[in-house]
């Protein structure tokens, strides 16, 4: 098997080296391959687009017109509606799509492993075939698969990965430190604070401004916590 990656940040370089047990790895990103196409990661049976999904129309509208009508498309961004959206757009009706969200990150398996950790499949454009073979890498890699449509996975995230982000760097901004005295609350509001802040900035205002249910999550938070003050200054 051959497998192609286009974009290797933190997670494009956790994923190449998970790939290397099934089959032939090919490396492609804008950054690093300056003087390489992307064209030479595309004569694969896999191809995995690793990019901020912000790019993900755009890379797609380069590759459609050079990619193997077999060769199975998968992103694996934290938002779905929107990715699923421009490879369905951009790439050819005729090529085999599957839409991922791997819910864990480089320091999640360096701190717990990849064992057990969980992933969202969500067939696009696939035949029960294409699909069999992809679930079984992930069967082999121990990884639990759930199956969502991208609105359901949208909704869910919206509350457990971008409110916690959003928390997470509004801890940020008030610099908190450890310090002496202090209670395990505490300790926690600096977990939550250390959780995200090695996710590029990037992938923040992805992940917020392109789920169309993260909104309204942060507008609810905000509108609760204003009323809670509230509550405070007016209580006798």
């Amino acid at each position: 098997m051959k497998i192609g990656i286009v974009g290797h940040g933190r997670f494009g370089k956790l994923w190449a080296g998970c790939m290397k047990q099934f089959g032939e790895v090919l490396v492609y990103d804008k950054i690093e391959s300056k003087k390489e196409k992307v064209e030479g990661v595309l004569d694969v049976d896999l191809l995995f687009l690793l990019v901020p999904i912000s790019e993900i129309k755009n890379v797609c509208e380069e590759i459609s017109d050079k990619l193997d009508k077999k060769t199975i498309v998968i992103d694996a961004c934290s938002v779905k509606v929107k990715p699923v959206q421009d490879m369905k757009k951009e790439l050819k009706q005729s090529q085999p799509i599957i839409a991922t969200h791997p819910l864990f990150g480089p320091d999640s398996v360096k701190k717990l492993g990849l064992g057990g950790q969980k992933i969202v499949v969500a067939p696009v454009r696939v035949t029960e075939e294409q699909l069999k073979v992809f679930e079984e890498i992930l069967e082999k890699m121990k990884l639990k698969i759930i199956h969502a449509t991208p609105e359901e996975h949208d909704q869910q995230m919206a509350r457990s990965q971008a409110l916690v982000h959003f928390l997470g760097r509004g801890l940020a901004e008030l610099d908190l430190q450890d310090q002496e005295i202090s209670t395990p609350d505490y300790q926690s509001l600096l977990r939550i604070n250390d959780l995200v802040t090695n996710d590029t900035w990037q992938l923040f205002l992805d992940m917020q401004r392109y789920n169309p249910y993260a909104q309204t999550v942060r507008k609810e938070l905000i509108e609760a916590l204003q009323k809670l003050d509230n509550n405070i200054q007016s209580y006798e």
